[in-house]
C-alpha cells in the first residue's frame, strides 16, 4: 500500500463516530476519546452530580443519564452493560424490548443498535449472557449484522487476569460496515500478560498526592476473627492487616472455619508471583503485604492506562467529613474500575479497526 492511500485510510478512521451506551466511566470509550460524540449510561453507580469523574477523562464530551437518545450519527456503539436477570427481555409471544428507562442497561444498548443502526456494535458482558439471550434470538433481532461472539479469558487480549471470562458481541452491519465485516474475527494480545509483583504500585500512606488510596485504618470492613465466634464483630483495617501478616500469615483466603464454610466468599490476599485474581468493585480484596489493594493496584490490575485519570477524595476541613468524603469518592473509583471491561479489550478493539483500515482493497 503506497503511503497516500495509508494516509487517507487513516483519515477515515478518524472521521468515525463513536458513541458510548451503558459504557461505565469510560475505559471502552477512552481509546476513541477524540472520536467519540456522547455516552448514554443511566446506572447511578457511575454517575456524580458533578460529573467529576467523566469530566476528568472526557471533558464536556455529553453525558446522558436518563436514557434518551440525542440526535446523532454514530458509526459504532461501544458498551458494557449489565448482565442483569432474566427478565432483561419481554420474550413473550410479542416479542418486544423491554422499556430501557424501565429495565436497565442491557436494553438501552440493544434498542440504541436499532435505532441508530450504526455500522459496527460492541457488547461487553458476561459469558452468562448467552444464557439470557441466546444467539438465536440475537442474530433474528439484529439480523442485518454479522454477528462474532468471543468468549474466553482477558489474558487472550493481554490483560493479566487468567481468571476473568468475559464475552464479546460484535456486530458488523452487512451493508454499511461491508470494509469490517471480517476485522474482529482474531483475537490476540495488545499487550504481554504478568504476574501481580509487576503490577502492585507503592503505598505512601499519606492523603498528599497519594493516587494509590486504600481504606483508612480504621474503617470497618465486613470480615470478622473467626476464633472469637459466636461473635461477629466486624474488624479496622487495622486489626485485618495484623492478622494477615501475623496469624494467618499462611492464608491465601480469610479463614472463618465453620461447618458450612472453611472461607469468607470473594475475600483473598493475591500472591506475588502469580496472576492476580479477578476484581470486583470492593474492599475486601488484599494485597499480599495484607493491606487492602490501592486505586493505583487496581488500575494496573484492570489494564487501564496510567493517563487514564481517577477522581479522588480532595481534603477537607475535619475527619468525619474526610472520612465520609473520602470513602464515597474511593468507591465510586472502584466501580469506575473494576465494573466492566479490562483496558486492553477498548485496544485490541481499536487495533483490529486499524488493521480494516489500513488494509489493502
Amino acid at each position: 500500500m503506497d503511503v497516500l492511500h495509508k494516509t487517507e485510510k487513516l483519515q477515515e478512521m478518524k472521521k468515525l463516530k463513536v458513541l458510548g451506551v451503558s459504557a461505565g466511566a469510560g475505559i471502552l470509550l477512552f481509546p476513541f476519546r477524540k472520536n467519540l460524540i456522547a455516552n448514554l449510561e443511566i446506572r447511578g453507580v457511575f454517575y456524580t452530580k458533578g460529573l467529576e469523574q467523566w469530566k476528568l477523562n472526557f471533558g464536556n464530551i455529553p453525558y446522558y443519564k436518563d436514557g434518551t437518545f440525542p440526535d446523532c450519527k454514530p458509526d459504532i456503539i461501544l458498551s458494557s452493560p449489565d448482565c442483569g436477570a432474566s427478565s432483561i427481555m419481554r420474550l413473550s409471544k410479542v416479542k418486544e424490548l423491554g422499556n430501557p428507562q424501565e429495565n436497565k442497561s442491557l436494553n438501552l444498548v440493544i434498542q440504541s443498535i436499532l435505532h441508530y443502526k450504526p455500522k459496527i456494535f460492541l457488547i461487553e458482558n458476561l459469558p452468562r449472557l448467552l444464557s439470557l439471550l441466546p444467539k438465536e434470538y440475537l442474530q433474528k433481532t439484529l439480523e442485518d449484522y454479522k454477528l462474532i461472539f468471543h468468549e474466553r479469558s482477558v489474558s487472550d487480549y493481554g490483560n493479566s487476569q487468567l481468571s476473568r471470562k468475559r464475552l464479546l458481541i460484535i456486530g458488523v452491519h452487512r451493508k454499511t460496515g461491508k470494509k469490517y465485516l471480517n476485522a474482529f474475527d482474531e483475537v490476540f494480545q495488545v499487550k504481554t500478560p504478568t504476574t501481580t509483583r509487576n503490577l502492585l504500585k507503592p503505598l505512601t500512606f499519606s492523603q498528599e498526592n497519594n493516587t494509590n488510596q486504600i481504606p483508612f485504618m480504621s474503617k470497618t470492613l465486613a470480615m470478622y476473627d473467626y476464633r472469637k465466634l459466636p461473635e461477629k464483630k466486624n474488624l479496622t483495617v487495622s486489626k485485618i492487616h495484623r492478622l494477615w501478616v501475623r496469624d494467618f500469615k499462611d492464608e491465601k483466603k480469610w479463614p472463618i472455619k465453620t461447618a458450612k464454610m472453611s472461607t469468607l466468599p470473594g475475600v483473598y490476599r493475591l500472591e506475588y508471583d502469580k496472576p492476580p485474581l479477578t476484581l470486583r468493585p470492593a474492599d475486601r480484596q488484599f494485597r499480599p503485604d495484607g493491606y487492602p489493594l490501592g486505586i493505583e493496584d487496581f488500575k494496573a490490575i484492570m489494564g487501564f492506562p496510567d493517563k487514564f485519570k481517577v477522581y479522588l477524595h480532595k481534603n477537607g476541613d475535619t475527619f468525619e467529613g474526610d472520612f465520609k468524603d473520602y470513602h464515597y469518592w474511593l468507591n465510586k473509583a472502584r466501580y469506575t474500575i473494576a465494573k466492566g471491561a479490562v483496558g486492553e479489550i477498548g485496544y485490541w478493539f481499536k487495533e483490529c479497526l486499524k488493521k480494516a483500515n489500513t488494509k489493502k482493497p
